[in-house]
């Protein structure tokens, strides 16, 4: 049986100034803690909540929600793969300015590639 009990003061629990950001959006999930050990399948996990921070006024609602996470982040793979993909990205834009630099290198100052410096009627 795993126990998590929140039953210290909202100001001696150290995540609580990353926890209490402003979310971007108006639906949002925050990372509370973790559960550093492997758990097996019919593992009890008990949680004792208690509402320290009324959301009536709001109309605000509190959920608790326990996920699993991959290599790739946790429920939605969607920001994983846009890093995974942006980085690819610039590594292969890199890779090829580097190809063109080495075929073609421009010296490093000149001013002829200056606009101001350009014939008006050619090149």
């Amino acid at each position: 049986m795993v126990e998590y009990v929140l039953l210290q003061q909202l100001s001696e629990q150290e995540d609580l100034i990353v926890w209490m950001r402003t979310a971007a959006l108006p639906t949002f999930r925050k990372l509370y803690g973790k559960i550093e050990e492997d758990l097996q399948q019919d593992d009890e996990i008990v949680v004792t909540l208690r509402n320290n921070y009324n959301t009536y006024s709001f109309n605000g609602k509190k959920k608790l929600v326990l996920s699993t996470t991959s290599w790739l982040g946790g429920k939605n793979d969607f920001l994983g793969i846009a890093y995974l993909s942006v980085g690819g990205l610039c590594f292969f834009l890199a890779l090829s300015f580097t190809v063109v630099y080495l075929i073609k290198p421009r010296r490093l100052g000149d001013p002829s590639y200056l606009s101001w410096n350009r014939n008006p009627g050619g090149h």
